[in-house]
Formats: C-alpha cells, sequence, structure tokens
C-alpha cells in the first residue's frame, strides 16, 4: 500500500524534476549552489558520488539530515535566499525519497539524483581548477 506520504513526495520530485530539466540546470549559481551542497554532504562520509553517499545512511541518519535541511532552508527563506532555499529542497527530497517504495517515485529520485551528481562532479570540477 502506497502512503499519502509518498504520494505526497511524488508529486513534490515531480515539480522539482519537471523545473529542473526545463530550466533549473541552465542556473548556474543554482547548480553551484547545488553541487556544494551536495558535496558538503559527501564529504562527511568520503564519498565520492551523491548515490553513494545516500547508500551509507541509515534510517536515523537521513531523518537527522532532513531536519537539518529544513533548519538551513527555512533559514534561507528567512535570509530571502530563494536559490539556497531551492538547492536545499532539492537535496531533501532526494533524501527523502532513498527509501521510496512507488517505482514511478524511484524513477522520479534517480532523475534527481542524475542532476544532483551532475551538479557536484561539476562543482568539484570547478572547485579543482579555481584551487590550482
Amino acid at each position: 500500500m502506497i502512503t499519502q506520504a509518498e504520494t505526497t513526495m511524488l508529486a513534490e520530485l515531480t515539480a522539482i524534476v519537471g523545473d529542473l530539466h526545463s530550466s533549473g540546470t541552465e542556473d548556474g549559481e543554482a547548480m553551484f549552489l547545488l553541487g556544494a551542497g551536495a558535496d558538503r554532504l559527501c564529504s562527511m562520509r568520503d564519498s565520492q558520488s551523491w548515490t553513494g553517499f545516500k547508500g551509507t545512511l541509515s534510517a536515523p541518519e537521513i531523518v537527522a539530515l532532513l531536519q537539518q535541511i529544513d533548519t538551513e532552508g527555512n533559514a534561507a527563506m528567512a535570509a530571502d535566499k530563494g536559490r539556497q532555499a531551492y538547492v536545499l529542497r532539492a537535496l531533501a527530497l532526494s533524501l527523502a525519497a532513498t527509501k521510496a517504495r512507488q517505482d514511478v517515485t524511484k524513477a522520479g529520485t534517480a532523475l534527481l539524483d542524475e542532476v544532483i551528481g551532475a551538479a557536484l562532479d561539476n562543482y568539484r570540477t570547478q572547485a579543482k581548477s579555481t584551487q590550482g
């Protein structure tokens, strides 16, 4: 049985994946922030990839990260930092959908994870080129 929470999450995933694929990936600042946020989280586990990082997390760790992201997202909105809040929402949706049951939710999560993974790779490439 599919829960109401997963149905709601699917609607959120559909909206953000649609937005990212229609125009969000063209927003360089948003993609930089997405890559930086993913890198920050991946560095917690010395993970080389977003999906690899997600695979190391237990359910309680995911809940704790979601609470932290929610707090940071609320602070970003209060500070009128819409792009930062948007990026945090994308990361949170990816994390929240880690244990999704519906195939369509899993597919949406995979699309979102592809965008996050690409943003992470680009961020790391840019960060290395500016350091060297």
